[in-house]
């Protein structure tokens, strides 16, 4: 039981993972998507600069954070796939002692 208790531990954490990846990505896309007003500069050049330099920083940390997603999303499938093989060997070896008990 020690090892089920553990392998929750484990989805816990990815779960919780998750949902700061999602509250992370939405972070950038407020900082991307609302103006800024210290962001303005005193020449036009220099602020549209700033505004583009801006918004290919969030689109970067957007692909990563999709990359960080589906990588967790891959961890939560082989996780699923060992709680699966645990459950199935403990009620593999309990279906066995039944048998042997009765015979």
């Amino acid at each position: 039981m020690v090892l089920t208790q553990e392998l929750h531990k484990i989805r816990a954490h990815l779960l919780h993972y998750a949902s700061l990846l999602e509250d992370f990505k939405h972070s950038v896309e407020f900082v991307r998507d609302t103006a800024n007003p210290a962001m303005e500069a005193e020449t036009e050049e220099y602020s549209k600069n700033s505004s583009e330099l801006l918004k290919k920083e969030c689109g970067n940390l957007l692909t990563q954070i999709n990359r960080l997603k589906m990588s967790r999303e891959m961890w939560d499938s082989r996780l699923q796939n060992v709680m699966h093989l645990v459950w199935r060997a403990v009620f593999s070896l309990l279906f066995f002692l039944l048998m042997y008990m009765v015979d």
